[in-house]
């Protein structure tokens, strides 16, 4: 039975050195197909581990993050310490598609709502505070990261004697419009558009991996009057 089975392996690995010796290209172009299938399935594979580890999560782990959600959302650095209007003009780029157009309004919507900011829709000219939305494609190009970039967003400002114009943007990445294009990922990179940064609170908008929230927390609306509510 034995060398039955070393006879086996000995004609299967005189078979394999055969082929490569006949197609060399074909290890290389079988680790380039198996990469390229990695890193379009891995988006999903990262939304499936984000699930199983919400579900596995101690009480501990949930109580902390409980405790850490009473805490005003954090303000992102080119708006902390300054003083600045909360009505925005904000407009949409050439290219943005309508679907995209749609969540976004979603977004305004939802902060619009909350009375502490007023955007309303403008060119995109002005000088005063103003908010562009984009698209881009960024695909992942690291099969074993443990995060995808569904979004991006923040404030530009242009700051004297403590005031501040900014010039935010937020936009979502088109390479992944299954996961991105959504009202949650919309929400979460208007708000840093408005000055919202990164919140350790998983009930905030603002946790930097997406939970599907769509409703801001207390802590974020917390953090939102600290930027307008002086």
């Amino acid at each position: 039975m034995k060398r039955k089975s070393w006879l086996a392996w000995l004609i299967m690995l005189a078979a394999f050195f055969f082929v490569i010796n006949k197609e060399p290209q074909l290890v290389t172009n079988t680790a380039t197909t198996v990469k390229q299938t990695t890193v379009k399935l891995q988006p999903y594979f990262y939304l499936v581990r984000a699930s199983i580890n919400n579900r596995l999560k101690t009480p501990f782990a949930k109580s902390t993050a409980q405790a850490a959600s009473t805490d005003a959302t954090p303000i992102e650095t080119p708006l902390k310490n300054l003083t600045t209007s909360n009505t925005y003009q904000y407009y949409f780029e050439n290219d943005v598609p309508a679907n995209v157009r749609q969540v976004f309004q979603q977004a305004v919507t939802v902060y619009n709502q909350t009375g502490l900011v007023k955007l309303t829709p403008g060119s995109g000219t002005t000088n005063k505070n103003k908010v562009t939305f984009f698209v881009y494609d960024k695909k992942l190009t690291n099969p074993a990261s443990q995060t995808v970039e569904l979004g991006n967003g923040g404030p530009t400002t242009l700051a004297w004697n403590h005031y501040a114009v900014n010039s935010g943007r937020a936009g979502l990445n088109l390479a992944y419009p299954h996961i991105a294009i959504k009202k949650s990922v919309a929400i979460h990179e208007l708000g840093h558009a408005l000055g919202l940064a990164h919140s350790n609170a998983e009930s905030s908008v603002m946790y930097p991996l997406d939970q599907g929230l769509t409703t801001l927390a207390p802590a974020d609306l917390a953090g939102l009057r600290n930027i307008y509510d002086k």
